[in-house]
């Protein structure tokens, strides 16, 4: 045993946290991955949520930037809103009921991982957006000073 890579290790440990899915933990081996030797992300750590059979990540871009939980999921399973409500409510701070943020990560076999981050407010448009007449009269404009 003394030959088997760290990295192995955490797999074993994914297992022995109590997650019965064992592409959810490959999943997770994945992500764990991608974050340590891709993101080059501080602080990443595993935990398993029990009432929900995962196991989650939690990590942080900056040495003293708050932690985001990052939840892997096999690219063949589906998400449902109901999942994400669920992630929202049972595995983020419930003090914070403003930002409750968590990252999809959808992982891939091939071992590609992408990232969706999930929030549960709606962030307000800094201005109306354009008119479809007002875009066509902007295009119409670009177009003609392209040809001159």
């Amino acid at each position: 045993m003394a030959g088997i890579s760290p990295i192995f290790n955490i797999l074993k440990e994914f297992r022995q946290l109590g997650c019965s899915d064992e592409t959810r933990c490959s999943a997770a081996y994945r992500l764990y991955i991608h974050l340590c030797e891709k993101r080059h992300l501080w602080d990443v750590q595993y935990h398993y949520a029990k009432h929900l059979d995962i196991v989650y990540l939690t990590a942080r871009k900056e040495q003293d930037s708050p932690a985001d939980i990052y939840i892997p999921v096999p690219t063949f399973d589906d998400v449902t809103m109901g999942d994400i409500d669920r992630y929202q409510a049972e595995l983020t701070d419930p003090t914070t009921t403003d930002n409750r943020t968590i990252i999809i990560a959808f992982c891939d076999p091939s071992s590609s991982v992408l990232l969706y981050k999930m929030t549960n407010t709606i962030k307000p448009m800094e201005d109306k957006p354009p008119s479809k007449n007002k875009l066509s009269k902007q295009r119409f404009k670009v177009n003609r000073t392209d040809d001159l």
